[in-house]
């Protein structure tokens, strides 16, 4: 299939602390290595303003594209996280300020919705370079991101962890034909393969990772997956493509 050139925005994508929950993880609250193309449909739908349950119908296979580079090398510190259950309404207790000023305990609280203690990995000081081809409203993300105008407050996963989005470029990416490339973003399991012979060289910094990770989501929160190849150290990984290759700006990107 022959591919077209495409215009595309980049931006740094950082932030003190950040968590993609993996959803099957369960007595510890365990976070993808980069944002997964759906937190990052998200992340678009808070810049522009786009509903929450929108965002999977706005930002879907045919108007979205979206690649991720790690700009630095992951690394994860594990925080014990104090978390209560939501109820569905009705609470019945209630907190009573003393006369003092000294914090009391929540009264009848049900045995259902008592704290518990959950360990989570958070991921320390994470930066990402994402790169984005929208058909739709480019020209309105290219301004929000220029101005640092977003509707809502850009998080990294978690609504506590506050992200900033820095500018970089704008330009077309060209398509490139299939064979080996140096290749600096996560990569699509469907479009590539790892380079044995790359791997038989003498080389050190080497964390290579095969992630499932969500691709596409529905309004009722029903995802699908896709496996994808990344280098924990933010290095280019040598892969042999058959399709969905680019340049920009002298990178070699692939999108999820």
């Amino acid at each position: 299939m022959k591919m077209d050139s495409i215009s595309i925005i980049s931006f740094r994508y950082h932030a003190k602390y950040g968590h993609f929950r993996k959803p099957y993880s369960n007595v510890s609250s365990l976070s993808y290595p980069f944002p997964p193309r759906t937190a990052l449909a998200g992340l678009l739908g808070a810049v522009l303003g786009v509903p929450k349950a929108e965002v999977p119908l706005k930002f879907d296979e045919r108007n979205l594209r979206v690649a991720v580079e790690i700009e630095k090398p992951i690394k994860t510190i594990t925080h014990v996280t104090n978390l209560r259950q939501d109820s569905a309404g009705g609470i019945d207790y209630s907190i009573k300020r003393s006369r003092k000023i000294k914090q009391t305990e929540l009264k009848n609280i049900p045995d259902w919705n008592k704290a518990a203690l959950i360990p989570q990995e958070i991921l320390r000081r994470p930066s990402y370079l994402i790169y984005i081809n929208l058909r739709d409203n480019m020209s309105e993300l290219v301004s929000r991101i220029k101005n640092k105008r977003s509707v809502y407050t850009p998080c990294m996963g978690l609504s506590g962890f506050l992200a900033e989005l820095d500018y970089i470029s704008e330009g077309t990416g060209q398509p490139l034909d299939p064979r080996q490339y140096d290749v600096s973003t996560v990569a699509d399991k469907d479009y590539c393969s790892l380079s044995l012979d790359w791997l038989n060289e003498a080389e050190e910094d080497r964390h290579i990772l095969e992630v499932i990770a969500p691709y596409l989501g529905t309004p009722d929160r029903r995802f699908t997956y896709k496996r994808y190849l990344l280098n924990m150290l933010s290095k280019p990984l040598p892969l042999r493509m058959t399709d969905n290759i680019y340049r920009f700006n002298n990178k070699i990107i692939s999108f999820l």
